[in-house]
């Protein structure tokens, strides 16, 4: 029986025969009818959860009821608490932030003086909204460039490639005589 150990916020969490198990969803829906069709609709990468399990000894009672109290905190604003997760698992799949998901449980194990304890963490910023975030920012940034500066006839001629045939023939014309 090895302890490895799981951090949250720094706090070592000492459970016996750790394991974390990484998953991910893939969301989609089927785009078949009533036919034999495989079609789906892609929707999206869901966030990453680490469904985490170990046991504690009957001796370590003040572990489960640690981790019981972490499940259960809220933060300032009265929202789950977010918890930088340290494990090796964790760091592999990029997985550092994450809440207490789903539900927390401890049975007794049988011939054993123990409990096994399962919870699931989910991610709180993914990796996906992340990109998300960065790709909304730098499109509005480029939107705001192209039309904010007057510049060379060069960054004019890129503009008008990127013109629809109406804002070309019609909108942009208006909008030079208007100055």
């Amino acid at each position: 029986m090895t302890i490895t150990t799981l951090a949250l916020n720094g706090e070592a969490i000492p459970l016996m025969n750790l394991k974390v198990t990484p998953t991910m969803q893939f969301a989609e829906k089927d785009q078949s009818g009533q036919s034999s069709s495989t079609a789906n609709a892609e929707q999206g990468i869901k966030a990453k959860e680490l469904r985490v399990s170990g046991t504690v000894s009957f001796r370590n009672a003040a572990t489960l009821k640690r981790l019981f109290e972490l499940a259960e905190a809220k933060s300032a604003s009265g929202s789950l608490q977010v918890y930088r997760v340290a494990n090796l698992t964790a760091q592999a799949i990029n997985f550092r932030e994450g809440t207490f998901s789903g539900a927390i449980d401890a049975p007794q194990q049988d011939n054993k003086m123990a409990w096994l304890v399962t919870f699931t963490l989910r991610e709180k910023v993914s990796v996906a909204e992340k990109k998300e975030a960065r790709a909304g920012s730098k499109t509005a940034a480029t939107k705001q460039g192209a039309g904010g500066a007057k510049g060379s006839g060069n960054a004019a001629a890129e503009s008008d490639e990127k013109l629809t045939w109406f804002e070309r023939k019609v909108l942009k014309p208006v909008n030079d005589a208007l100055g």
